[in-house]
């Protein structure tokens, strides 16, 4: 592989014009939030298989546009609208990425900004080839976790459909007499058909609560990246998921941009836009700083204190060897593979958790059905 250039090579002599800045930014399109855009964007088989068939006709000396024209006569009714709008933006003058970023949410905005990389430096082919392979262990990792915590789900279920035939079988109930109250078998007085929507509500109220929590969080709302981040990628398990994914995107984007002689500063900021957490974007104005003071990129990204230590050593030794691009590709590996590890044991903690759920569900009916036959003897024994 080609060695990297040093670092003043690749920096340029002069701060760049905002017009270039403003490219940096990809069209309003890529913002649009419509249903069709939300519900219709290609998922991870379909992104490696898009991104598997450009690389090979690429490599195969394939025109961009008869690829396109390819793509518009297969997939679904939508696969074959973008394929054609991005066919026409092209032949208007767009560039590749340009035409995606025009498809809504159709394309994820790391392929987009992969994509800009490779066209900025005449090596889309391996762009493509590059996040065939991401997507494809992306699905992997998918695949294997929902795998391991498709049991625990169904037998949560499970338990909650035992309960709510419990409560159902609840109502049935009828007291010996006027002055005592009906045995009651979940032991929380819900009986009957108004017992399980009771129950049916305060199951939604928490998925609700849960998932307005996760969603917010993705969103980043109220800015909570900032303080949460830092308390959850040192949390076990769960922290190694975050952070080796966050730095096999940073390295993989940083190391193809490299690769590819890409300026220093544009550089820096799409490999911290590419981790998609807001985080780590929050210290893209300072490293772009410290690279127009002539900062290597290791200094530059260290100054933002967001990074691990392990990471910055690396880069610094890859930037001292003069092998910085073959260095972080290596880098880029090696978090995917622990990305995909520590992705493994937070199935198996999920599992668990689950597991607990289940058992505490069970443990308090017992426990609530054990303290009614008390209280019955109880009485019993009273009336003695």
């Amino acid at each position: 592989m080609k060695k990297s250039e040093p670092l003043s090579s690749r920096q340029p002599s002069s701060p760049p014009s905002k017009s270039n800045d403003s490219k940096l930014v990809l069209p309003e399109a890529e913002n649009a939030r419509s249903i069709e855009a939300l519900v219709g964007g290609l998922s991870l088989k379909g992104l490696e298989g898009f991104c598997q068939r450009f690389a090979t006709g690429l490599h195969a000396g394939v025109d961009i546009l008869r690829l396109l024209e390819s793509e518009g006569k297969h997939g679904s009714s939508r696969h074959k609208e973008v394929a054609q709008s991005m066919y026409q933006l092209i032949r208007s003058g767009e560039s590749l990425s340009g035409a995606m970023a025009h498809q809504g949410n159709y394309f994820p905005r790391l392929l987009m900004r992969m994509l800009r990389a490779g066209e900025h430096s005449g090596r889309i082919e391996r762009c493509f080839a590059e996040m065939a392979d991401h997507y494809r262990e992306l699905k992997r990792a998918r695949a294997m976790f929902l795998g391991q915590i498709t049991f625990p789900m169904i037998s949560l279920g499970l338990a909650i459909l035992v309960i709510t035939l419990m409560i159902l079988i609840n109502g049935f109930m009828r007291s010996g007499s006027a002055t005592e109250e009906p045995f009651d078998v979940t032991g929380v007085g819900l009986r009957g058909t108004s017992g399980v929507l009771i129950f049916w509500t305060f199951l939604a109220c928490i998925g609700g609560f849960l998932g307005l929590l996760v969603f917010g969080i993705w969103k980043n709302w109220f800015d909570c990246h900032k303080t949460l981040v830092p308390i959850v990628r040192n949390v076990p398990v769960l922290g190694p998921v975050f952070t080796n994914t966050a730095m096999a995107r940073l390295s993989m984007t940083l190391s193809m941009m490299l690769g590819a002689g890409v300026d220093a500063r544009r550089s820096i900021r799409e490999s911290l836009l590419s981790t998609g957490n807001n985080y780590y974007i929050s210290g893209v104005e300072l490293a772009e700083s410290q690279i127009e003071k002539g900062k290597s990129f290791s200094e530059a990204l260290g100054s933002t204190g967001l990074l691990p230590d392990d990471f910055l050593q690396m880069l610094e030794v890859g930037e001292l060897s003069g092998s910085d691009s073959e260095s972080l590709e290596r880098l880029a590996v090696t978090y995917r593979e622990k990305a995909i590890a520590a992705l493994s044991q937070l199935a198996i903690v999920a599992g668990m958790l689950i597991w607990l759920m289940i058992a505490g569900l069970i443990l308090f009916a017992i426990f609530m059905i054990v303290m009614q036959i008390v209280e019955v003897y109880s009485g019993a024994l009273k009336g003695l």
